[in-house]
């Protein structure tokens, strides 16, 4: 069977890796993938493996990303901050498209002639450090504040506006959304009064601006999303205060939350969320973030710069686990000698403890009552719990290079062990992790993490419930650093991205030489959640890119998903790097990643994730895989040599039954197509086989390394679904074209076409039929995984499989996510 791609037709043509002396054999050589169904893992593949990672970057991630704010600053906050500073607001457009003026802080612009005076003064309504205000005098003119937005209109034309007010001689404050050019598309008028008072009114655009919000790194991007102005006027003379202003899309769920993330969440597949993130945990205070939101301070990111309202709190977070149906998994920052300047970011056990009891504490217990008053009764039951986030890294707050420290403590610090220790006190059915090292970093100051993961063995090792390590891919970093390589290995930018994507393989062997040593040092059911990965490097200029938005990306992802099931023994969780819609990246960032929900890096994950919608309880089999290989040279700190990896790699599972069987390729070749035979075995002769392939569209040369460029239908790879049938001799034969991933799903019961149905591409922006903008309800279907907490599919239904057992699929939703490109941090990961 061919897969019928438009790409291969010319596949075959010119072999850059056949040509270079890194390469194997000849890369027409045909491949076999080996699988033995009766050799299968005890433990079953954990869907776990489909994790995301949520953290608060600024300027998008949270708010509006995740979170329905869409006012920078609304607290006017801090008095005077240019967007050159790291710690100052930021916006979705240019400084220079922003106008400024003495007393208005950024990124809020000044409204009126200069007969009109601006002031922040103390005392206002928001409980941020200083509570200021804004204050506009009037001196019988018009005056007041705006500032720029980006609303999703493709969604919604109405959005809830909240201000507090008050005033002394103008009665009423015009608030509008205006095009940018100050066409208005929607106003009222707010009564002002001498004392502070809250204005909640709703604003429906008349149309959209028919101005859309670009952005995008890799590509100038026109997103769905149209660019406004938020106003506040008054006119006469006296003076109008400002305070707390809040601007969220009528159709945020439960007034709270981005339907598009969600909708995306669910319908890719996510299984759980591990927040507050990376580097932003060793600063994060979870008291900031929970009780009235208005009560909660406004505190500054130390991680990524910005200033955070803390509107997503603990509280916020599991909320949105329960609508999205994900597990949620809390990270506690490891900060406990913080300088005078951040004492109140200190994070010592007793605050851990204190966490843990919020979460899941009895309203008997001091904490769980505040819960209770801020009026969640029920505990959450958050099972998973982690301390510290990359803290052997110099970039990250809190940080120390050694390990004892961290492990069991020092006179100085306060280690893991307190930490455990504390926390299981207080609840002792949690999962607590510690921080370990990718066995293959090798960086400048940085520890070894041999000595670092030895030493947490061994001082903790009674204590260690599991290990959380992050694994990226930055390739050589130096222009030239890449030279030398590409001189010493006679390679080009097309071996560089193979080995890249091939990296995968050697991540295998370290997962599995991590367990070994886990396993001498005495440690049982020891357990890994590789927290973060992906593959972000730098390539020269012009050279092709294989990140997460291209197609070699998602093969990249496909080959980590692999080595997880063959490792699902001790692999339990991994989270990709971000989450799969970062909503409008600041188009002033040198390096913003595409907005794009359409990554093939999304829609591989959620191509995987779909066989685990139903509950059936999948196992890693064994296989065997032979053909076509190159040998993988030294490339940077993290990669090292390693001869004879396969261009294909796979993965196999089987149901609980054993009958049903998953098999997932990826062709790792970027130039050239693979000849495959896939060996089932003949107890699966005659089964029919639905095969979905996620292949490149393109059909130049070299392949595949183009972006997407739509919103709406992904343009650099399709989705293509078949029905086959085993051959009587246990085979199947699949083309694979370069940087292919195909699932298989063999079904061994019924003699009939069995379809997954999911090829994981998401629809959740289109067009409707009458050219109006849709939002489909998500709440009325999609993947149903029950509460927080469990992590487990409650089914969808056995259509057309009769009275079959739970190990059943149907056809699920189409979806997909966005994979998109990091943003350094001091040169460290996140």
């Amino acid at each position: 069977m061919a897969l019928q791609a438009a790409v291969v037709a010319g596949a075959g043509t010119g072999s850059v890796a056949s040509a270079s002396p890194t390469s194997g054999t000849d890369a027409s050589a045909d491949n076999t993938v080996s699988l033995n169904p009766d050799d299968r893992t005890e433990e079953a593949v954990s869907d776990g493996l489909f994790g995301r990672l949520s953290e608060h970057y600024e300027s998008g991630t949270i708010y509006p990303g995740v979170y329905s704010e869409h006012v920078k600053n609304p607290a006017f906050y801090p008095r005077s901050w240019s967007e050159d500073d790291f710690f100052g607001p930021r916006t979705f457009y240019p400084e220079s498209d922003i106008e400024r003026a003495d007393g208005v802080p950024f990124p809020w612009e000044p409204v009126g002639d200069d007969s009109v005076t601006f002031e922040q003064r103390s005392g206002g309504v928001a409980a941020v450090d200083t509570t200021d205000y804004q204050r506009v005098a009037l001196d019988g003119v018009r005056g007041g504040v705006s500032q720029k937005v980006v609303l999703p209109d493709f969604r919604t034309h109405g959005y809830d506006l909240s201000v507090s007010i008050r005033g002394d001689g103008p009665e009423t404050v015009r608030a509008a959304l205006t095009t940018l050019d100050g066409e208005t598309l929607a106003a009222t008028n707010l009564d002002v009064t001498e004392e502070w008072s809250r204005r909640e009114v709703h604003l429906e655009l008349d149309a959209a601006s028919g101005d859309q919000y670009v952005a995008g790194a890799v590509a100038d991007v026109d997103t769905p999303y149209g660019r406004y102005v938020l106003e506040f006027a008054a006119e006469g003379e006296g003076h109008v205060d400002l305070d707390w202003v809040n601007l969220a899309a009528d159709d945020a769920i439960r007034g709270k939350f981005n339907p598009s993330t969600v909708e995306l969440m669910r319908e890719q597949d996510t299984t759980w969320l591990k927040w507050p993130g990376g580097n932003f945990t060793s600063q994060y205070s979870w008291r900031d973030g929970v009780g009235p939101i208005e009560e909660r301070p406004v505190r500054f990111n130390h991680a990524w710069g910005g200033i955070d309202p803390n509107y997503f709190g603990t509280a916020e977070y599991l909320e949105l686990c329960e609508v999205a149906d994900l597990t949620p998994r809390i990270t506690i920052g490891w900060w406990d000698d913080p300088p005078e300047w951040a004492s109140e970011r200190q994070i010592l056990p007793e605050d851990a403890a204190d966490w843990v009891e919020y979460v899941n504490g009895s309203t008997d217990t001091e904490m769980g009552a505040l819960r209770a008053e801020h009026g969640y009764e029920e505990p959450w039951d958050v099972t998973h719990w982690e301390v510290g986030n990359e803290v052997w890294g110099p970039w990250q707050r809190g940080s120390t290079q050694d390990p004892s420290e961290y492990a069991s403590g020092s006179d100085a610090r306060v280690g893991f062990t307190s930490f455990y220790d504390a926390m299981t006190a207080v609840d002792d059915d949690i999962t607590v992790y510690a921080d370990a090292m990718d066995p293959g970093y090798d960086e400048a100051n940085t520890p070894d993490p041999d000595t670092w993961n030895g030493t947490l063995f061994a001082e903790a090792g009674d204590r260690l419930d599991g290990v959380d390590l992050h694994r990226y891919n930055w390739g050589i970093e130096s222009q030239a650093d890449r030279d030398a390589w590409y001189q010493r290995n006679d390679a080009t930018p097309i071996d560089y991205n193979e080995v890249l994507v091939m990296f995968p393989t050697e991540f295998d062997r370290l997962m599995a030489n991590l367990s070994e040593r886990a396993a001498d040092a005495g440690i049982d059911d020891f357990r890994i959640n590789v927290g973060e990965y992906g593959l972000f490097p730098t390539v020269d200029a012009g050279a092709p890119y294989p990140g997460p938005e291209t197609m070699p990306g998602g093969a990249y992802i496909a080959g980590m998903l692999n080595a997880f099931i063959r490792r699902s023994d001790t692999v339990k969780e991994a989270s990709q790097t971000w989450w799969p819609v970062r909503m409008f990246p600041p188009i002033n960032e040198d390096f913003p990643p595409d907005p794009n929900p359409l990554a093939p890096a999304g829609t591989v994950t959620a191509l995987y994730g779909a066989v685990f919608d139903d509950q059936s309880e999948w196992h890693a089999v064994d296989v065997g895989i032979d053909g076509d290989s190159r040998t993988i040279p030294e490339t940077g700190p993290r990669v090292d040599r390693m001869e004879d990896v396969p261009y294909v790699d796979a993965a196999g599972m089987v149901n609980r039954r054993g009958q049903e069987l998953a098999v997932f390729l990826a062709n790792r070749n970027l130039s050239e197509a693979a000849e495959t035979t896939v060996e089932v075995g003949e107890r699966y002769a005659g089964s029919s086989v639905e095969v979905v392939a996620v292949v490149p569209t393109a059909d130049e040369r070299p392949l595949p390394h183009a972006f997407t460029t739509s919103w709406s239908t992904p343009d650099n790879y399709v989705a293509e679904t078949t029905v086959e049938t085993v051959g009587d001799d246990g085979t199947l034969s699949l083309d694979l074209p370069p940087a292919a991933v195909v699932r298989c799903y063999v079904d061994n019961d019924r003699g009939r076409p069995d379809r997954v149905g999911d090829d994981g591409v998401w629809h959740g922006i289109e067009v409707a039929p009458d050219g109006e903008p849709y939002h489909e309800d998500f709440c009325g279907g999609g993947h149903e995984r029950g509460g927080p907490g469990n992590g487990k599919s409650s089914g969808n239904g056995d259509e057309g499989r009769g009275d079959d057992e739970d190990d059943d699929h149907d056809e699920g939703d189409e979806h997909d996510e966005e994979e998109e490109r990091d943003e350094d941090d001091e040169g460290g990961d996140d």
